[in-house]
């Protein structure tokens, strides 16, 4: 989940709202448009291509839409009708994507400009992994994979058993060797054009003939679009483009085209739909230069915008073009006076300038008194006074510390202290914020991350420290798994979102021991709820795919329903051979009223106390066989262990007859699904 401030390589313009429907606008496409804003979207991605996904007649029709295709994930993105500020994201994780390694680590400055840096040079942005999902639209609503978002303010509903395109039957997704995965976006514009490309690269006319002197690489994803149904049509395979009439022998025009002009028209690439069109029989398509509009039967040029884009796309009337972190936008209904226009990075528009997010930039956080996290605080600059998982005895929300130069020492005499590792922001509205990730070092060998949410003038709206587990201020309980040295892939504040891409995670299949290697990875995404950032969501990512752990009232609702005799509703939740063992005679059976396991597992009062992701587990050498559950209960032994899959669930269950105490005698195992729905496959016991 390499995120927006970490380098975002794709952005996704999606036709809707303010922008309307061309039929109704009276937009000139042969000559040149007019510059009507410019937005600053350096937070979003310097390196960021637009690309076309039409909404359907019923989408909002109160704001643009923008999708912003990271190297893991999407952004949703709704921009003001007036300012073209943004004014929510939404974030829409691709599917196939590959748990990186430790050895993978990505800093959280990648593909950004770091203000501080003496050169301001910026590095590659990273590579596209998975593939964004298609959505789906309605008028108050966008729905991808299985991610509702409602258009009003981004809020996210999940949807259990959404499933997006590249996905397998059971919800895992295949992974090529490098994580990517041969799903392709479908494009509506290649599909209605009635030619086809055969086996030799040779190209297909509806009458069946081939054109002459016309063949693609059939190694290449081919794109095509037309001007109507008897054409003409342009065919691409990301080299070169050209125009053909219905007749057979009929090549209207031909043009080579470089690698710059074919990445900033989405060509080429099969997991992204393209941005070039065809518009009142005038194809916009990006070339060296900028952006360009050719007479589709001729290949004559009407008009171009001049900018060194790194991608454009025309959504409803406007052209879009993305230039450095700058959305430049221009208007089809307002056309120019000459055929030639020049993009302005600082044109507003007559556009409201307080609505522009500042950013104080990663100076102003290196050299200042700062409220700072306050787990990373205590265990940082006073590692005596400071256990893990215990904490001091009255901890408190704000601990100002000073910095210098992006470092605080602690004065203990320890080797430890805090430094600021990454910088990303985003913005909230018109608020800036920014998240900035500090290493928390207590002078021995384990070295903790914390992230700090900083508004505009240095305040700290709140904090994430997914491995300190105080009582109402540590995250701890937002992950489970074994994790005992948590680091952060990425950062991703997203407006009001804040996702963390979290590795280090060990699952049932990992060695137990500290330094062995974790196979798992997770999202865990946060919303800002106007007091504090609440927990949303949280995707692990293991060796066979994408798993979320259930909710834990959705585990209680199955015991619950066991516990009642409803095996109709329960066995919604549970496998056939779980059902059927409900009945079974626990014992010899001698006596005339034999316990089941439906009297001792489940009996009225049933209670699921706590579920987890199945930690590293080998009862030849884990404590004796002792499995120890997050929340610092055990129980003597996990059995089933040749069912048991990396990703897979335990619950802790109390009932009326074992009470409380330290240990669980009863537990659920549930297998792991992509949508966190309830599936139990095993109860089990600690005793006979």
């Amino acid at each position: 989940m390499l995120g927006i401030g970490a380098g975002l390589v794709l952005v996704l313009a999606v036709t809707g709202g303010f922008f309307g429907a061309r039929f109704l606008s009276g937009s000139d496409f042969d000559k040149a448009p007019s510059q009507t804003a410019a937005v600053d979207l350096a937070d979003v991605g310097r390196n960021a291509q637009l690309t076309q996904l039409q909404a359907g007649d019923d989408a909002d029709a109160d704001q643009q839409l923008v999708r912003v295709v990271g190297p893991r994930q999407s952004v949703i993105m709704a921009l003001h009708e007036e300012t073209l500020q943004p004014t929510w994201m939404a974030p829409v994780p691709h599917v196939g994507v590959k748990a990186p390694k430790a050895d993978d680590v990505v800093d959280a400055g990648d593909g950004v400009e770091d203000d501080s840096a003496d050169d301001g040079a910026k590095s590659p942005s990273p590579k596209l992994e998975g593939t964004p999902v298609d959505c789906q639209w309605s008028a108050d609503s966008v729905t991808c994979g299985d991610r509702s978002i409602r258009l009003k303010d981004g809020e996210i509903t999940l949807s259990p058993g959404g499933n997006a395109n590249g996905s397998k039957a059971d919800g895992f997704s295949d992974d090529s060797e490098d994580g990517d995965t041969d799903a392709e976006v479908k494009d509506p514009a290649t599909e209605a054009v009635p030619i086809t490309v055969n086996d030799d690269g040779s190209v297909k006319a509806p009458s069946g003939g081939t054109y002459s002197d016309v063949s693609v690489d059939t190694e290449a994803t081919v794109r095509m679009v037309g001007a109507g149904d008897d054409g003409p049509w342009v065919v691409s395979d990301g080299k070169a483009v050209f125009a053909v009439d219905a007749d057979a022998d009929s090549v209207l025009w031909k043009s080579e085209l470089n690698e710059k002009a074919a990445a900033a028209s989405g060509l080429g690439e099969s997991r992204l739909r393209p941005n070039w069109t065809i518009e009142d029989d005038v194809l916009v398509i990006a070339d060296d230069a900028g952006v360009h509009g050719l007479a589709v039967d001729s290949g004559q040029e009407l008009w171009r915008v001049d900018d060194e884009l790194d991608s454009f796309t025309v959504s409803g009337d406007h052209l879009l073009v993305m230039s450095d972190g700058v959305l430049a936008v221009f208007d089809f209904t307002d056309s120019s006076d000459v055929d030639t226009v020049k993009a302005d990075p600082a044109y507003n528009g007559g556009s409201d300038g307080d609505a522009i997010a500042q950013f104080p930039g990663a100076d102003a956080f290196k050299n200042a008194k700062l409220s700072t996290p306050p787990g990373c605080v205590e265990f940082g600059l006073a590692y005596d006074d400071y256990y893990l998982g215990d904490g001091p005895l009255d901890p408190k929300f704000e601990h100002e510390v000073e910095f210098s130069d992006g470092e605080a020492t602690g004065d203990d005499g320890h080797y430890s202290g805090i430094t600021m590792e990454g910088f990303t922001t985003s913005r909230m509205g018109a608020k800036a914020v920014t998240a900035v990730e500090f290493s928390c070092n207590g002078g021995g060998t384990y070295i903790y991350p914390s992230i700090g949410i900083y508004d505009e003038d240095l305040n700290l709206l709140d904090s994430v420290e997914l491995w300190d587990d105080v009582d109402d201020r540590g995250n701890a309980a937002d992950i489970s798994g074994y994790v005992p040295k948590p680091y952060f892939n990425s950062v991703t504040p997203m407006g009001q979102y804040l996702g963390i891409d979290v590795g280090g995670i060990g699952v049932y299949g990992d060695e137990g021991c500290t330094a062995c290697e974790k196979s798992a990875s997770a999202d865990i995404l946060y919303r800002w709820d106007g007091k504090s950032f609440a927990h949303q969501d949280t995707v692990y990512h293991v060796p066979s795919g994408d798993v979320r752990t259930p909710e834990l009232e959705q585990v209680q609702k199955f015991a619950a329903a066991v516990a009642a005799g409803d095996d109709a509703e329960a066995g919604r939740s549970a496998t056939p051979e779980m059902m059927s063992s409900l009945d079974n005679i626990l014992g010899d059976g001698q006596t005339s009223n034999p316990p089941t396991v439906r009297s001792e597992h489940f009996p009225k009062g049933v209670k699921v106390d706590t579920c987890e992701l199945i930690q590293p587990y080998d009862d030849a050498d884990y404590g004796g066989g002792e499995y120890f559950f997050a929340n610092g209960k055990s129980m003597s032994y996990l059995s089933s262990q040749d069912e048991i899959r990396p990703g897979d669930t335990v619950c802790g269950v109390r009932t009326p007859q074992t009470g409380g105490g330290d240990q669980y005698y009863f537990y659920l195992l549930l297998r792991g699904t992509p949508d966190g729905s309830v599936k139990v496959y095993e109860a089990g016991r600690q005793f006979g």
